[in-house]
């Protein structure tokens, strides 16, 4: 993961300094990519992303624009990319996904538990919304990829963007409704104080072997979910009412803020 996100972020960084027209078409080319990443080693890809970026800028200098240097169409470059980089193993698509589960499953609890009181959860339907979310965040990629070629016009993807996170609460509903998956656990205060601090510490685990930026902050959020909900167990309902946005607001910030430090610690 760290890996993947530094090569991210000199590729970030090298764009920066090639001119409109070829950070365009390098763009493109990257919002093709989309859901076709979860195909291939990630690492490799990020490196060959990275070097190409690297390739123009010098080819650029020579007099070179993108559509001369890489041909006229993004998309077929991107293919020729990927057909020579080896498949990711089954494994690794496992491991992948129970990681990202993971992490979005122990977030969504640690919200319940700082807005939920008493604490009701239904199993079944975290993995529902996962993947519902899993859908979702792959739809919406393949859409702005077609925004980003001129497919689709942009007022139609911002629409069908705000149509679909609209529905995706809804469809959610209908399944689990539909499919009686919402039967749900009622969790006694020390139980899921005890639960909520196993994901944090799963959590920190996960950022001590990754420290990436990202899992850092997500850890910052989890932590002030954890706080929020320990919190609001503690005092009375109209504290408690206060706490369960402000808490969660400052936490935002603090991610933020641990974010942009971690950024400006490694440029620097």
């Amino acid at each position: 993961g760290r890996m993947i996100e530094d090569y991210t972020e000199k590729m970030s960084a090298e764009l920066m300094n090639l001119n409109k027209d070829n950070q365009s078409y390098m763009k493109k080319m990257i919002a093709y990519i989309g859901v076709k990443s979860y195909f291939y080693d990630d690492e490799l890809l990020g490196e060959q992303l990275y070097n190409m970026v690297c390739d123009l800028k010098v080819a650029e200098k020579e007099g070179n624009r993108a559509v001369d240097y890489f041909g006229k169409d993004p998309r077929a470059m991107m293919d020729q990319v990927l057909s020579e980089l080896p498949r990711r193993r089954l494994g690794s698509y496992v491991g992948l996904f129970l990681i990202l589960g993971t992490i979005f499953v122990g977030m969504r609890f640690v919200m319940d538990f700082a807005w939920m009181l008493p604490l009701v959860i239904a199993p079944l339907t975290y993995l529902l919304d996962l993947l519902i979310f899993f859908v979702y965040s792959q739809f919406m990629m393949w859409l702005w990829s077609k925004q980003s070629y001129g497919e689709i016009k942009w007022p139609w993807a911002l629409v069908i963007s705000v149509i679909s996170l609209i529905l995706s609460p809804r469809i959610e509903r209908v399944f689990s409704d539909h499919l009686s998956l919402n039967r749900s656990i009622l969790l006694p205060d020390g139980w899921a104080i005890v639960l909520a601090f196993l994901v944090l510490l799963g959590f920190t685990i996960m950022t001590y072997r990754n420290q990436g930026r990202l899992a850092v902050s997500l850890l910052v959020m989890g932590v002030t979910f954890f706080v929020t909900g320990c919190c609001v167990r503690f005092v009375n309902p109209g504290t408690a009412n206060l706490l369960r946005w402000l808490l969660p607001l400052i936490g935002l910030v603090l991610s933020f803020i641990v974010f942009r430090l971690q950024r400006k610690g490694e440029t620097s």
